[in-house]
């Protein structure tokens, strides 16, 4: 099994290849997103294709925000999808609401990127609905089950009663009509989304596990402190390594070797920041572990260049050291 953590620029993107056996944990941002000109990143649908991907056993979408869902519409376009798992299936269409926002969306950041992640998302459910996708939404799990022969997945996230008071709150701004109201709610929704993102741990047969973390900053004392909770040789820092994005009690639990932080080049939105990066170190260095830290846009400082291209991802073989995916358009 081979886990992929692809540039993407500011966003996320994960990719488990074993065999013929194809999982895929978000997208990044749309295809057409100006993150693809920073050098060094590279598309799912592009990934996939060059991993030579025929199908997708599992697609997850771990929340509604751009720059998890979007990428996985060109996906879904491309490829076919047999199970689709998010962290709500909303019913109702959030069109009306995008048509609210768009006046706002030139001087209000946050509002244009909801709004094109609501817009790639309700393309998204239309297209998987179409080629047949069976689509389940999924809230957190008690135990490991099966993906494929060798690979299993447990879950965190949202329990049954949270996902039906989210499931409301979507449909009320879908529904509303006064635009101030409409906004505010869709305001609301959209800066608690983080809070009801899926996240997840993976474990091969010999018992391996990577945790993934989504967005999902909150509630990780609560869920850490139980006996039964996975120590886990990767963790994905949540949030994109923001200085919310290393719970401590997360750290605690999983006790990893190895972090990794999705985020640009840039460090867009102080992700991969500073002060994550030298707690990660010290946790590191306290346990006589070597520092391993990636972060996906900054790939090229912790492996170079390969005949002038930048990584585009970092891979991860269990038992095998980290390295590096350059791709031929990784320039």
């Amino acid at each position: 099994m081979e886990l992929y953590f692809l540039s993407v620029g500011y966003g996320e993107a994960m990719v488990a290849l074993d065999g013929e056996h194809c999982l895929l944990i978000d997208g990044g941002p749309g295809v057409d997103d100006a993150a693809y000109t920073q050098p060094g990143t590279i598309p799912a649908v592009t990934f996939l294709k060059e991993k030579q991907v025929e199908c997708i056993d599992c697609m997850i979408c771990t929340h509604v925000h751009n720059d998890h869902v979007s990428g996985l519409l060109e996906v879904a376009r491309q490829f076919p999808v047999d199970t689709f798992w998010c962290n709500c299936l909303y019913a109702d269409s959030p069109a009306a609401a995008v048509r609210t926002a768009e006046p706002v969306c030139d001087h209000d950041l946050s509002m244009r990127l909801f709004a094109e992640g609501l817009r790639h998302w309700e393309a998204l459910v239309a297209c998987l609905r179409a080629q047949g996708t069976t689509m389940i939404e999924r809230t957190a799990t008690d135990d490991f089950e099966p993906l494929w022969d060798g690979l299993s997945i447990r879950l965190f996230g949202m329990d049954k009663t949270r996902m039906e008071q989210r499931r409301r709150q979507f449909a009320e701004f879908c529904a509303e009509t006064d635009p101030e109201r409409q906004l505010t709610q869709m305001r609301a929704f959209d800066s608690t989304e983080n809070q009801c993102s899926l996240a997840c741990c993976l474990q091969t047969a010999d018992g391996w596990k990577a945790f993934l973390t989504g967005d999902l900053c909150n509630g990780w004392d609560e869920r850490c402190a139980k006996t039964d909770f996975p120590r886990a040789q990767v963790l994905k820092l949540t949030h994109h390594g923001q200085k919310d994005g290393m719970p401590q009690s997360l750290v605690d639990a999983c006790d990893p070797e190895i972090f990794v932080m999705c985020a640009d080049a840039d460090r867009t939105f102080n992700s991969a920041c500073d002060a994550v990066c030298l707690r990660a170190r010290e946790y590191l260095n306290a346990r006589n572990r070597p520092a391993q830290i990636y972060t996906t846009g900054l790939l090229e400082n912790a492996f170079g260049t390969q005949n002038d291209r930048i990584p585009c991802a970092l891979r991860y073989c269990p038992g095998a050291a980290a390295d590096a995916y350059f791709s031929e358009g990784s320039l």
